[in-house]
């Protein structure tokens, strides 16, 4: 009898055993693309050939291919912009014209892949259809207008500031040759223009919609950050706000979980198309420094790119993600460049498949009214919340289930 008690006990721990493996594995497998996405981090390098030392401004092409750097020479009034095919080790100069220093220049438009680039500059804008081999001038336009390019370069956008205040919206097939009057709004000029002839504008928390290329607007007041910064990606259907992201245009809001410190301000940020590559740059005023936050899955897991920085002149991203690229206050440029994409689903902060923490020297974000956070704070360790547990991973590979805190 004690011999067949001892092999019924052996039986049942082998089955507990085998039942664990199981499990292991299980979530093994299924936490797999989160390990993947975690691991996946901008590579940096420093831009150490920018032309000149008055550089203005600097721009990347959506798809991330070119670089663009805008010179200014107060000295002479020349306005240069540069280009650069191979992520800034060489530049060419593929515009010069002689422009008072005082003039308003405005951002450089670029077609997803840079060969049509538009250039604001006082009354006239130029426009290049051949990647900045030769430049055609527009104008003279009234003071004020705007304009914007659709991302394939397919279209123009041109606002012209109403006295109501309305702001009525121009459509050119021709690269500027001729205009179509459209509708007007009461929110802004357009700040983003899709492929699909989507326009957004946004003024404070108020934002207008157009589907059919500005012929109609439908206005919602009050439904973005009033105070804050708002990012929307190329195509119209991300948003990002720094503290909430939206992949539907805004009808439906997840918490980023951007690991912001206490006392920081998000003064740039954006999204790529597929809603995936998030940055937010933050600066504390008080403490004298910034930081530059990175998320490629969706906000799920955060990364701080440089903690040493003391301010930001410029950071943005290409629309795809896959090159990031700011300028310090010191002068120094830096270029990250992402490796892969990542499979894993966005915008799942909230719920969804799994929220991590990796344990970072973060503060909890801001949560808005309704918005939970599910975060939990380990050393040394990655946790993620699953169907309501705590997942732990630990250096040898073994895993600790927990009840949600």
């Amino acid at each position: 009898m004690l011999y067949k008690n001892k092999i019924k006990v052996q039986n049942i721990l082998k089955s507990a055993v085998a039942l664990m493996l199981m499990l292991t594995l299980s979530l093994s497998t299924a936490l797999s693309p989160l390990a993947k996405a975690e691991e996946a981090r901008y590579t940096w390098k420093n831009l150490t050939s920018v032309p000149g030392y008055r550089i203005g401004s600097i721009y990347i092409s959506p798809d991330g291919s070119k670089l663009f750097a805008m010179e200014r020479d107060a000295a002479h009034n020349i306005t240069d912009l540069w280009m650069s095919a191979d992520d800034g080790t060489t530049w060419r100069k593929i515009f010069s014209k002689q422009i008072l220093v005082t003039t308003f220049m405005g951002d450089v438009l670029i077609s997803t892949d840079g060969s049509k680039i538009v250039l604001r500059y006082g009354d006239y804008f130029g426009i290049s259809t051949d990647g900045g081999q030769s430049w055609t001038d527009k104008g003279p336009e009234p003071e004020g207008v705007n304009v914007r390019i659709s991302p394939d370069g397919s279209f123009l956008v041109k606002c012209l500031n109403g006295v109501a205040p309305s702001y009525t919206t121009y459509i050119s097939t021709d690269d500027g040759q001729t205009w179509t009057q459209k509708g007007t709004n009461n929110i802004s000029c357009p700040r983003y223009v899709s492929n699909n002839g989507t326009l957004i504008a946004q003024d404070g928390g108020d934002l207008a919609r157009s589907t059919d290329y500005g012929q109609t607007w439908t206005e919602t007041p009050d439904v973005l950050n009033v105070f804050g910064n708002t990012a929307f990606s190329n195509n119209g259907n991300n948003i990002f706000e720094g503290d909430r992201i939206s992949l539907d245009g805004g009808n439906h809001w997840t918490p980023s979980n951007a690991p912001t410190p206490a006392g920081y301000e998000v003064l740039y940020l954006d999204i790529s198309d597929d809603g995936k590559k998030l940055f937010a740059a933050a600066t504390s005023i008080i403490q004298r420094k910034s930081i530059l936050l990175t998320s490629v899955d969706g906000g799920r897991t955060w990364h701080s790119e440089d903690d040493a920085i003391r301010f930001f002149d410029r950071v943005i991203m290409s629309s795809n993600g896959s090159k990031l690229l700011y300028v310090r206050n010191d002068g120094v440029y830096r270029l990250g460049t992402l490796p892969t994409s990542q499979p894993v689903t966005p915008g799942a902060g909230a719920g969804g498949a799994a929220t991590p923490s990796t344990g970072s020297t973060s503060a909890t974000p801001g949560q808005k009214p309704g918005k939970a956070s599910g975060r939990l704070a380990e050393t040394g360790t990655s946790t993620w919340m699953v169907g309501g547990l705590a997942v732990v991973t630990v250096a040898a590979g073994g895993l600790v289930l927990r009840k949600r805190l």
